[in-house]
């Protein structure tokens, strides 16, 4: 009998010092681990089968539990703030939450132990007060909103109301005197810490083949238009080819606007309608106030180049171009990002081989420039 009480003491001794170890990862904690740098937030292993953590910061996001800092044993869910384990990802919201994980009954809770100090912006520059978010309590934001000539304030929750002499950045100093606020369309940061703030004018570019390309894997960069106000954006003197094109904000897909018109019409906000270019040179207006877009015509493709032809396109060798009418003095070559990698002075006439061996595969913009001044872009593709 002595024995056997012997053995299961050792049993649960052993049991007790091989527990595992488990925390939580995901990007509402620290971000997916790779096997190099592990980033699991630990778990206090309580010995009775209950894992717990306490007021632990988390952001908007996924989550999962995981067994010694690896991915051999983890334990998801489907709902927040509490569930039954299954191997989905545990759709966590922004707080502070006390954490337990029980095995026992194979169940997780997040209790909401203290919000985030809320921050919002109200003044006359504003018709109504805009709520800032945030996934940390330090650093909060808040998307495009229209403001006037006027003036704003910061104010958190707790009563602390904040102002600064500067604008469009600077540091807030409580109590400080009201921002004074030029008109225009801004993106709103502040850092809770460090009291800075800035009003920011969003980004606003073109994409698309008839442009540059759509952004893939190794994205080109957007054609940025320039703004004053982030209401009307212009971009000057823009070739374009016959094919599609789009409006996007902040070189993201989050925001973007196509239209069914050209050269002008109403702009479609994050739809499937992509606004089709013909080839030419333009000015173009994004007017974000009223919705719509317009493209004016400074110089159509020179009747110069209309025998010219390029082929093949797309090429595994060399490019040919036949000239037709144009007297081409030089070509330049240049990557889709507009570097220049190639350049030759033009002496035979009717066509030109252009030797691709030492370009490896992918888009280039091809400039040619005739003795009488006139240019042509082409977009030609290496295999």
């Amino acid at each position: 009998m002595m024995k056997k009480l012997l053995l299961i003491l050792l049993c649960f001794t052993f049991g007790f010092t091989q527990a595992q170890e488990i925390g939580i990862v995901g990007p509402a904690a620290d971000g997916w681990p790779s096997d190099e740098n592990p980033t699991d937030i630990m778990l206090t292993n309580n010995g009775d089968g209950t894992y717990s953590i306490d007021a632990l910061t988390l952001s908007t996001g996924p989550a999962k539990f995981r067994e010694d800092q690896a991915w051999d044993v983890s334990y998801g869910g489907d709902n927040f703030p509490s569930g039954s384990i299954t191997g989905g990802d545990i759709p966590v919201q922004a707080g502070v939450y006390d954490i337990v994980l029980d095995l026992n009954n194979d169940t997780y809770t997040f209790t909401d132990v203290g919000t985030f100090e809320e921050i919002s912006v109200t003044g006359s520059a504003l018709s109504e007060a805009i709520d800032l978010s945030t996934a940390d309590g330090e650093n909060y934001e808040a998307s495009v909103n229209q403001f006037v000539d006027g003036t704003v304030t910061f104010e958190s929750s707790n009563g602390d109301v904040y102002g600064s002499d500067d604008f469009p950045s600077g540091t807030l100093v409580l109590n400080g005197n009201p921002i004074a606020v030029t008109a225009g369309y801004y993106e709103v940061e502040f850092n809770l810490t460090t009291l800075d703030f800035s009003f920011n004018i969003p980004d606003v570019g073109l994409v698309g083949p008839g442009v540059s390309e759509w952004p893939g894997d190794n994205p080109t960069p957007d054609v940025l238009m320039t703004s004053t106000d982030g209401n009307i954006y212009t971009l000057s003197s823009q070739e374009f080819f016959d094919d599609e094109v789009k409006f996007r904000q902040n070189q993201s897909w989050n925001t973007n606007w196509g239209g069914t018109g050209f050269p002008s019409g109403d702009l479609v906000f994050n739809g499937s309608d992509n606004i089709n270019a013909e080839a030419g040179i333009y000015d173009v207006t994004f007017d974000r106030e009223n919705s719509s877009y317009m493209f004016v015509t400074l110089s159509t493709v020179n009747a110069e180049f209309n025998a010219l032809k390029v082929y093949p396109n797309p090429s595994k060798g060399n490019w040919n171009i036949q000239t037709g009418n144009a007297d081409v003095k030089t070509l330049s070559v240049f990557t889709i990002s507009g570097k220049l990698i190639k350049e030759m002075n033009v002496s035979q006439q009717n066509e030109i081989e252009i030797n691709t061996a030492n370009l490896g595969s992918g888009m280039y913009m091809i400039k040619l420039l005739t003795n009488s001044g006139n240019t042509k872009t082409l977009k030609l593709i290496k295999q």
